[in-house]
């Protein structure tokens, strides 16, 4: 064909017009270039890209299929038409587009770039990860096969290997934030988080505009102690994009933790109306600190659950759940948790895994966590039949290990709390998946069939707002630990606590702290004279002291009278609450672990109910240490009974008395008896699936 100097310079013209973003102007230029030279496949190409960039993908699809009818070997084409079928979902077809390409041309880099992402999409990473190694081999500069290749590479855990790839795509691009990002992904996995911060802070400096990044790098900052820098990053992330609600739950929650108390209303405000909107990406851990109600907490979590089983969606098919061929024996029982070590979980759990060694069961513990050498773990290890790290794996590494293990059932010990891994619950590792003990609410999850609670937890007014069929323990639903000893403290003045007066306290989290628990104390200690109020002071940096001091001041309370504890090993702070006199809980999150750590020790705990699980936990303790009148049920009753105890040290003698003698009469740390009635629970769940009935509430009675 003779060359058109007027058709090169208007493909120069469109080229360019595409280039620079300028797609509208593109699309007009194509158009009237098409009118000219209907038969030429490149200007049908360029065209479909234009629409494809706008994502008009009838358009581009009809464009690309002219293109191809053109020039049936158009390696660019082809390639496009992949990019088309992909954005439309459909993966065989933008597969066989490529391999279409590459038969043609073996060793066309873009090519193999783009069957490595769409591999990668389909979660085959180690597929992914030689298509781009075979097209850095055949274009050594091609940064973005570079840093696909590190993101695969970090998918299968090949961590040194990543990081290298991600150097080589900033060396090929220093400006590029994408590369930047990566790196920093990679290197927090590799655990140097503070090398990690500096790369998701480049990141963001390079693209000051894009919202993920900016919320990475402000939950860095956060997890590194610099909250005031935190807290500024949120906000900017905010203002780029103001729904981006990730970082409206982490902002609310972050200020929680500082007592930033002033700045919470609106904050909170948006959170429950993205709820009732419906809006993506709210975390429902936020929901259970906010005053929601069980409705809108459900809610939020099937928005959750949803999303995370959208992103392992691609691997189902790959990885679809097995035939269960369990060996025979005992039934088969597996608990996954990121709280195996010194956390609150293995403190409730480890006595009841211990005393499960010696029953029908079989255990088998996953961590999702390192070993962090406490006294914790190591009995963990020791407790369950079968333990396993699994910290250090990949996702379908984890999988493949849990589904080897042949777990009749699954105990989830995280739900939705910090390291949980929801998307490998949610590709089915064993048949039945239950939902336990750290995460105080429904997972809105279809890969969840039960939840274990009781029946002070979940009034029948409120069953309806669990996704999950409740399995019901007969006693209170937190197991303990009985071999927890109880030290003699040093005096209360190696505490900074008075010689004399009554000792109020409050162990919780700071981020449990609210306005209202603040007043309510505030009235008590006004009405007490010469009580002061011991608190848990927060990390170091994040002036939650100098905030709740401020607090007080400027409620007409000497500030003083507030008394703050560091943070210390658990059997040195257990020995504290024998110089606590009365524990005062908070709403609308109560004490759980904090709770039982205090009745153990014969501190009574004060607490008011509400209608969520997780202000009910508290609640639950006291209700079967048969101390229900140390529920309440209002704010007015809570300070009129703190403050009757306040005024009479006898009663409070008593009362502390009645609460070690209930410890040893009612049942609440029976751990033998715990695991008697958890182990016939767990047995019948399972025989109740093993005759193949749809799972529905279970219940033993005591």
């Amino acid at each position: 064909m003779k060359f058109d100097p007027a058709l090169g310079i208007g493909l120069t013209e469109l080229i360019e017009l595409i280039s620079h973003g300028d797609l509208a102007a593109a699309r007009t230029r194509a158009g009237s270039l098409l009118e000219l030279y209907p038969g030429h496949a490149e200007l049908w190409r360029l065209s479909a890209i234009c629409a494809l960039q706008q994502g008009e993908f009838d358009v581009a699809e009809e464009a690309l299929g002219r293109a191809l009818k053109l020039a049936p070997d158009s390696i660019e084409s082809l390639c496009n038409m992949a990019s088309v079928n992909t954005a439309r979902g459909r993966l065989d077809e933008a597969e066989r587009a490529l391999r279409h390409a590459l038969a043609l041309a073996p060793n066309h880099a873009a090519a193999l770039n783009n069957l490595g992402s769409l591999l990668d999409a389909r979660g085959d990473y180690h597929g992914a990860a030689d298509c781009f190694a075979k097209a850095i081999v055949h274009k050594p500069d091609y940064a973005r096969a570079w840093l696909n290749q590190a993101t695969a590479l970090l998918a299968i855990r090949q961590l040194d290997r990543a990081e290298s790839s991600a150097r080589r795509a900033i060396g090929l691009a220093p400006q590029w934030a994408d590369a930047q990002f990566v790196l920093g992904n990679v290197l927090s996995e590799a655990g140097r988080k503070p090398a990690a911060l500096e790369a998701w802070r480049k990141a963001a400096q390079l693209a000051p505009d894009n919202a993920q990044f900016r919320y990475q790098f402000a939950l860095a900052l956060d997890g590194h102690g610099e909250f005031a820098a935190a807290l500024r990053e949120y906000d900017a992330c905010l203002r780029t994009a103001p729904e981006f609600w990730p970082a409206l739950s982490q902002l609310a929650y972050l200020h929680r933790r500082l007592c930033n108390w002033h700045q919470l209303p609106p904050l909170s405000r948006r959170l429950l109306d993205g709820v009732n909107r419906a809006a993506p990406g709210i975390t429902p851990f936020s929901m259970l600190v906010e005053d929601s109600t069980p409705a809108q907490q459900l809610a939020c979590a099937r928005l959750f659950a949803a999303a995370r089983h959208a992103q392992i969606a691609p691997l189902e098919t790959r990885l679809a759940p097995r035939p269960h061929g369990r060996p025979a024996g005992p039934i088969r029982i597996g608990f996954i948790s990121a709280g195996f070590g010194e956390h609150p979980t293995a403190l409730l759990i480890v006595e009841l895994i211990e005393r499960l060694r010696s029953s029908k069961l079989r255990t088998l513990g996953y961590a999702t966590t390192a070993d962090d050498g406490g006294a914790l773990r190591q009995r963990l290890v020791a407790a369950f039949h079968e333990f396993h790290d699994i910290s250090a794996q990949s996702l379908e590494a984890m999988l493949r290990k849990l589904r080897d293990g042949h777990c009749d059932i699954l105990i989830d010990l995280d739900g939705y709390c910090q390291g949980s891994r929801p998307q490998l619950l949610a590709l089915r590792p064993a048949p039945l998946q239950v939902n336990w003990l750290a995460y105080p609410g429904s997972l809105g999850a279809p890969w969840c069939e039960y939840l274990i609670a009781d029946r002070f937890l979940i009034p029948e007014p409120q069953r309806e707002h669990y996704s999950e069929c409740i399995a019901w323990m007969p006693r209170c639903y937190q197991p303990s630990d009985t071999l927890r000893a109880v030290a003699q403290p040093p005096p209360r003045t190696a505490f900074g606590l008075p010689q004399n007066g009554i000792v109020f306290a409050s162990f919780n989290q700071s981020w449990k702290f609210t306005l209202r628990s603040f007043a309510r104390w505030m009235k008590i200690l006004m009405a007490v004279p010469d009580s002061v109020l011991w608190l848990l002071d927060g990390p170091p940096g994040c002036a939650v002291e100098e905030h709740m001091r401020r607090a007080a001041h400027a409620a007409g309370m000497d500030p003083q009278r507030l008394i703050f504890a560091p943070h210390v090993p658990h059997a040195e702070h257990l020995a504290r609450y024998r110089h606590v006199d009365l524990f005062l809980d908070t709403n609308p999150y109560n004490a759980h672990t904090t709770a039982s750590d205090a009745l153990w020790a014969g501190c009574p705990v004060l607490t008011q109910p509400g209608a969520t699980f997780a202000s009910r936990v508290a609640g639950s303790l006291n209700h079967h240490l048969r101390l229900d009148y140390m529920n309440v049920a209002s704010d007015q009753a809570y300070v009129e009974l703190a403050v009757r105890f306040g005024r009479d040290p006898a009663a409070l003698r008593l009362l502390r008395e009645r609460v070690n003698a209930a410890g040893h009469a009612s049942g609440l740390f029976d751990m033998a008896a715990y695991a008697r009635d958890f182990e016939a629970l767990l047995t019948l769940m399972y025989r109740h699936f093993e005759r193949g009935d749809a799972p529905r509430d279970l219940e033993l009675h005591a």
